[in-house]
């Protein structure tokens, strides 16, 4: 290079740039782009070859025109220092290699097969023809200037063509995929004006490694001048590209318009024909649609229906406000809950009956607001096929389910025929054997081909008569059925009972057309029974009758009375001294001698006569057949000396008594249960009388029965009314003067008697029921008189007196328990309770073992009585008392009858001996008690020291007890 000459770059001419003409350079490449990308859109939508072509070529023409006019004007936007002109055919020259190069690209994006390989090259080739062009029209330029290129800079204005080049041709491959049916999309813009910075970068980019030289500054340059070339290229553009970019877009618009028309013919199309149809309604809910098929379903003509509002037309009334209110609430919210819903309504017909319709409503949003569209099928015959279809399936199934019983009963009877625990035996209308169960072979033996084709003979058997089986089959015949017990017998000979029924079936003509057996072996249910029966009526010790057999044998003998006119006895007897023996001896031994003694008076009575155990040791019998007196007088002396024989039992000789009470019928004309009572009224006079007798039944005896019976119920009146009370008899410790103690006594403050004492009412309530509720309720009532003392600070014991009856009751220690935890202020050891002596060797074992658990409880006990019975030593020493009462009928006297005192001082050493503190009552004056202090009774009660008063006097006598002097030490 030439030093002396001036080098001018293309950076010392960037300031002289014209910033409109660059500016206009890039807006003709992306609108000549824009235009082209349209012209492809046509081509595709083009369906004949030559509007292909021609499609492709004026989109080819369109793109490179403004490609080369880009690039000129990019030329022409240089403002160099030194004059500048164009050479106008090479620059015309340079537009072709472009047309070309646009042509192949532009076919090539339209190809269904446009794959990247197609999409490089086409980079390529537009690339090439872009560098091209550029170079030409930089040939073009007629200046006093060298140009040079820097070789760098002309490689990457290449690479920065083909990158964007191909970016834009992929974004409009896709536009063109993706959008060919949208008027103008985002991706067909956005390929435009990639397309058309990829035409400016590569041009200004080559433009920047260009070089100019300066020449002879004052050579004449011929060529057209920079601003008419300019004018008349951009004039030319603009006039060129305006119909390129207006032709295309109004060619698709007007596509468009007609597709809409189309879609629209289809679709009315469609629903002309379709079984739904389309009413179409404004916002307000007036009908401006109203297909054919809406006419067909509803009813109304289009003429008829359009203008009208749907609730009014086809809703019925009670629907009507509902959707109404629905289509207020969707104007001010835009929400509807039935909306894009296919729902079931009722719609009224132009006839006026209802039908019932399918209806879906969809909205269409507007520009200037909503339009409905209501889609509406009948379902009428639809609704009427499920209703058929139910009422088939229904009948199906009715006829399935009786098919599946039917079946389960053929197999459940098969099953039963097979698994029966009973024999089961078909025979046909003459009664020939067809068959058979596998329960018949166990019962019988017989194997099934034994009996098939036989008649059922092996079920008779010599203890029926021929009669018996005659009138069975009378009965089968007419009645269908019978049922009964045979003796039969097995194949090996074996008797046994069969319970049996049989049963004749009959065809749907009413003709017997089988007959079926069903039997099971009985036997040893009978022999069961029999011995039920015979426990059921014998007595299982004695084997004698017992109490209910005895009672109809009494009343078919009290028929054969009134029948032959004649009497008979009804006797009551009850062993005496047994329960000792029973005590004594134990169980076994008192059975043996039951057996032993039944068996004895059995046999002195006739076979006509009936003897019966009913108890313990209590027995019945009735004499049958009695003429006179004598006939059961002798009867009676025969059991009493049956009954008083020795009897030796394990070595052990043995003698009891028997007392007998006897009531004589039609003489006594009472019923049967009354005159065994009156029989056992009679024994207990007997036993009175001194047992070992007889005693006949009276009827003053029975009044005193009756007697004692209103006595009892007055009595319970009186627990009811509340008319007893306790009085209270204190006792005390005589050397000390302490009070230890109280007794309760009990009275009866009778609304008329006055106050009636104990010894007047408690002995006709001995050994009753109604004795346990007021002995309870004697304990109950001390147990609250000791809770009221200890409030005002006064703590008394207090002693109840408690029978034997009462004590030997199983469930006495329960309801002391509960009556003590009824009082829990109150200490159990504060409660004595007094048993006689005599009543306490009733049962010794018994009420030994029911004091303890009353101990436990924390009760105190006391013998009452003492010295009036026939204790012995043993019984005392086991007894769990710690008190000792000496009965008053022997202090009364103790101080003149010597018999009395030594009674009095072996009760008190006998006392000291078991470590029992002892008390006397019965104490009336101040000698009786200095007696007993020297006997070495400390402790005592009677009239001496206080009568028994109510509990409202012993604080006032507790407060104003003073001991005798006598007494003190």
């Amino acid at each position: 290079m030439n030093p002396d000459y001036n080098v001018v770059t293309v950076e010392a001419l960037i300031t002289a740039y014209d910033p409109i003409l660059v500016l206009l350079s890039i807006l003709i490449a992306i609108l000549s782009s824009f235009s082209a990308f349209g012209m492809v859109e046509r081509n595709i939508s083009s369906r004949q070859s030559s509007q292909k072509i021609a499609w492709n070529l004026f989109a080819a023409s369109v793109m490179a025109i403004g490609i080369w006019a880009m690039g000129f004007i990019g030329i022409l936007a240089l403002k160099p220092a030194m004059p500048v002109s164009y050479d106008l055919p090479t620059i015309i020259l340079s537009v072709l290699p472009v047309i070309c190069a646009c042509s192949m690209v532009m076919w090539l994006i339209t190809q269904q097969a446009f794959n990247y390989l197609r999409l490089l090259a086409a980079g390529l080739l537009l690339a090439s023809a872009i560098s091209l062009m550029h170079y030409i029209n930089i040939a073009a330029i007629r200046s006093n200037t060298v140009m040079f290129h820097n070789a760098g800079l002309v490689y990457l204005a290449s690479f920065i063509a083909v990158a964007l080049a191909i970016a834009a041709l992929k974004i409009q491959s896709q536009a063109i995929q993706q959008s060919q049916y949208k008027f103008i999309t985002k991706k067909h813009i956005v390929s435009a004006v990639v397309m058309g910075l990829a035409f400016s970068a590569m041009h200004y980019s080559a433009m920047k490694a260009l070089q100019f030289i300066p020449q002879t500054p004052d050579k004449v340059i011929d060529g057209l001048a920079t601003n008419t070339l300019a004018l008349m290229v951009t004039v030319m553009i603009l006039l060129l590209l305006l119909p390129a970019i207006i032709i295309p877009y109004f060619l698709r618009y007007k596509q468009l318009i007609n597709t809409v028309n189309e879609d629209a013919a289809r679709l009315h199309a469609m629903m002309d024909t379709s079984q739904d149809a389309l009413i179409q309604m404004n916002a307000k809910g007036d009908i401006v649609g109203w297909s054919a098929q809406a006419q067909g379903i509803l009813g109304w003509t289009n003429k008829q229906a359009v203008g009208q509002e749907l609730a009014n037309l086809i809703i019925p009334v009670p629907l009507r406000a509902a959707h109404k209110k629905g289509l207020e609430h969707f104007m001010v919210t835009g929400e509807g809950p039935i909306l894009n819903k296919i729902i079931e309504v009722e719609a009224l017909h132009q006839d006026g009956h209802s039908l019932p319709i399918e209806l879906t409503i969809s909205f269409i949003k507007l520009a200037d607001g909503f339009e409905f569209n209501a889609l509406v099928r009948d379902i009428s015959q639809r609704k009427q096929a499920k209703k058929a279809l139910i009422i088939a399936n229904e009948k199906l199934a009715f006829q399935n389910q009786e098919i599946d019983k039917r079946a389960n009963e053929l197999t459940l009877a098969a099953s039963v025929f097979t698994h029966a625990l009973e024999g089961i035996v078909i025979s046909d209308a003459e009664n020939i054997v067809i068959d058979v169960n596998s329960a018949f072979v166990d019962i019988t033996g017989y194997s099934r081909e034994e009996v098939v084709g036989q008649a059922p003979g092996f079920f008779q058997t010599d203890r029926h008569p021929p009669e018996f089986y005659s009138a069975m089959w009378q009965v089968i015949k007419s009645s269908g059925q019978w049922a009964g017990e045979i003796l039969s017998h097995r194949k090996n000979g074996e008797k046994y009972v069969a319970g049996i029924t049989i049963s004749a079936v009959k065809d749907a003509v009413g003709k017997v057309s089988h007959y079926v057996a069903l039997f099971s072996d009985i036997t040893l249910q009978r022999v069961h029974q029999c011995q039920l029966e015979e426990m059921a009526h014998f007595d299982a010790l004695t084997k004698l009758p017992n109490r209910a057999l005895f009672a109809d044998r009494l009343n078919q003998a009290m028929l054969q009375c009134q029948r032959h006119h004649n009497s008979l006895a009804v006797i009551f007897m009850d062993l005496d001294g047994f329960k000792d023996i029973n005590d004594t001896y134990g169980h076994a031994v008192g059975d043996e001698l039951l057996i032993i003694i039944s068996g004895r008076m059995s046999d002195t009575l006739r076979e006509v006569d009936t003897l019966a155990r009913i108890g313990g040791d209590e027995f019945v019998a009735v004499l049958n057949d009695l003429v006179n007196a004598e006939d059961y007088k002798m009867a009676l002396k025969r059991l009493l000396l049956a009954a008083s024989k020795p009897i030796t039992v394990d070595d052990v000789v043995l003698k009891v008594s028997v007392s007998i009470g006897v009531a004589i019928y039609p003489q006594d004309d009472a019923d049967a249960d009354i005159l065994l009572r009156h029989a056992d009224q009679a024994m207990y006079m007997a036993k009175k009388a001194g047992k070992n007798c007889y005693h006949l039944f009276d009827s003053a005896l029975d009044d005193a029965v009756n007697l004692k019976l209103e006595n009892i119920s007055h009595i319970r009146t009186a627990l009811n009314e509340h008319e007893f009370v306790l009085y209270y008899q204190p006792k005390v410790n005589m050397p000390t003067g302490e009070v230890v103690g109280v007794e309760a006594l009990i009275r009866w403050q009778h609304p008329v008697r006055g106050l009636v004492p104990p010894l007047d009412f408690l002995p006709l309530i001995e050994n009753h029921a109604i004795s346990l509720e007021i002995g309870e309720w004697v304990i109950d009532t001390a147990l609250s008189q000791i809770s009221q003392w200890k409030n005002i600070g006064i703590t008394l014991p207090i002693s109840v007196n408690i029978s034997a009856y009462q004590l030997q009751q199983a469930d006495f220690v329960k309801r002391l328990a509960i009556l003590l935890a009824a009082h829990s202020d109150v200490s159990p050891h504060l409660l004595e309770l007094e048993v006689l002596e005599t009543s306490a060797f009733s049962d010794i074992n018994y009420i030994i073992t029911t004091m303890k658990a009353c101990i436990d409880l924390g009760v105190q006990f006391a013998l009452d009585d003492f010295g009036t019975g026939y204790s012995s030593l043993t019984y005392l020493r086991r007894l769990p008392a710690n008190l000792i009462k000496i009965d008053q009928s022997f202090i009364r006297d103790m101080l003149t009858d010597a018999d009395d005192l030594a009674i009095v001082l072996a009760v008190v050493s006998l006392a000291k001996a078991f470590q029992l503190e002892v008390i006397a009552e019965g104490v009336e004056t101040v000698e009786h008690g200095t007696a007993l202090l020297q006997l070495g009774c400390k402790l005592a009660q009677g009239y001496g020291i206080a009568r028994p008063m109510p509990a409202s006097d012993i604080p006032t006598w507790l407060s104003s007890w003073q001991p005798y002097q006598a007494w003190l030490p």
